[in-house]
């Protein structure tokens, strides 16, 4: 495991029937610097429109660890310092959203009503949500 224990990282979005699904995956892109997997599943709304759930899911040691060194240079890491323990969940996921437009416009500032979802998973042994705490404070202290 990486020194931060962290042992998924995910990244979702969605497509909507009036986007170009290509464009939401080469959004997406923009958070990796190495070859990525797209997992899409079909959905439909209420009224029966099509939307398209974007996922990328990564487990391995050196794509967590390669996707962390890159977000950690786009993000503003103090407002995630700041709202750190109200971004984690009793399971020990770290959740931070962002906006498909800035995004797009390579602006990657959180925003906690966005539509992009990037979510971390802290794992300590014995489970410890103090533990998250700190590792999570260490990670966006670098």
């Amino acid at each position: 495991m990486n020194p931060f224990g962290i042992a998924w990282i995910q990244i979702e979005t969605f497509s909507h029937a009036t986007e170009d699904i290509e464009k939401v995956k080469l959004l997406l892109s923009k958070f990796f610097s190495f070859e990525i997997t797209f997992n899409i599943n079909k959905t439909y709304g209420h009224f029966g429109n099509e939307i398209n759930i974007v996922t990328v899911e990564l487990s391995k040691n050196k794509e967590i660890k390669e996707f962390i060194s890159n977000f950690l240079k786009i993000i503003d890491k103090s407002y995630i310092l700041e709202t750190l323990e109200r971004r984690l969940d009793e399971d020990g996921i770290l959740f931070v959203r962002m906006n498909k437009e800035r995004v797009y416009n390579d602006d990657f500032t959180i925003d906690d009503n966005g539509d992009i979802l990037v979510s971390m998973k802290f794992v300590t042994y014995p489970k410890s949500r103090e533990k998250v705490i700190e590792n999570g404070k260490l990670l966006f202290s670098n």
